[in-house]
């Protein structure tokens, strides 16, 4: 099978690209380094009159600033370059974001989309500008929610809390006890390597919704010196905001946008992939952070 992966270098794509290369040829789109090299959001990639018989759109941002150039006008100059040889089947990477932060607990995805940050909004956009593109042409599409994803080469949101409570940063208000899924890049490479043409659209997240509490506890013993994380109740926390803003820990754990996104509960239901596939399970991820899974091939 001849396939066109697009962010290849990416934390998803890093463990995706080798699993695709053990039995298929397997091309790359990416601004350099690459079978292809384009940046998707200002061009349209040329690709030599290739055909493809499945295209894996991976490449994608979550900075909220360059949020619809890379998401949306990237995915709109990929359906350019197709429109002379129509893939069989095209694989979007969408995310948890399409929903509303506060949607609740096992969220499935017949949930309505209610993205309220750029990136949710900008994945939604695209998730309905595939939909309309695959079904004129005859093209199964494949729409992959995954959770808040953990892996070599995380970046944004995930990365910049590790970095918090490496360097004791983090403070957590007593009594929050908001849930988040997350999942194991390596799961959601999995869960793509063995759809084959299933189209849908299904979320990607472990069985083991988490509290921040828990997490940022296996990010500490993931950096090798497990220790108890601060903790302020409620009014505290107002105070140290209120007079402190300028504190380094103070500014990372307690401004409101990042108390208002940490304090609402949205975890993701697997169910529908679990359906189309039985055999496919996803490790514990917090487990696999604080390193307590032992059967979890970590890398260096």
């Amino acid at each position: 099978m001849k396939i066109l992966l697009t962010g290849a270098s990416g934390l998803l794509g890093r463990y995706l690209l080798p699993m695709l290369r053990a039995d298929s040829d397997v091309k790359t789109l990416q601004r350099r380094g690459a079978d292809f090299c384009c940046d998707l959001a200002e061009d349209v990639p040329q690709l030599g009159g290739e055909r493809f018989d499945m295209v894996i759109h991976a490449a994608g941002s979550f900075d909220e600033s360059e949020a619809f150039r890379v998401n949306y006008d990237g995915t709109a100059h990929l359906l350019e370059a197709l429109e002379a040889h129509h893939p069989r089947q095209i694989i979007f990477l969408s995310s948890w974001e399409v929903y509303s932060p506060d949607a609740g607990e096992n969220v499935e995805e017949t949930h309505q989309t209610w993205a309220s940050s750029k990136v949710g909004q900008s994945k939604a956009r695209a998730e309905q500008l595939l939909a309309g593109w695959c079904a004129e042409r005859n093209v199964t599409l494949t729409i992959l929610r995954p959770a808040r994803m953990m892996g070599k080469g995380v970046k944004g949101e995930m990365r910049t809390l590790f970095n918090d409570v490496a360097t004791g940063r983090y403070i957590h208000v007593r009594g929050n006890d908001a849930r988040l899924s997350l999942v194991c890049a390596l799961d959601v490479a999995k869960a793509i390597k063995n759809l084959g043409f299933i189209g849908g659209i299904y979320n990607v997240a472990d069985d083991a919704p988490s509290r921040w509490i828990d997490l940022a506890e296996a990010m500490s013993a993931n950096c090798g010196a497990m220790k108890r994380q601060t903790f302020l109740p409620e009014k505290w926390a107002d105070a140290a905001w209120r007079f402190t803003p300028w504190l380094p820990a103070v500014k990372a754990s307690l401004s409101p946008d990042v108390r208002a996104r940490r304090s609402k509960s949205l975890t993701l239901s697997s169910g529908a992939l679990k359906e189309v596939l039985p055999q496919w399970m996803a490790f514990p991820t917090v487990d696999v952070v604080s390193r307590t899974d032992k059967d979890y091939p970590y890398e260096d």
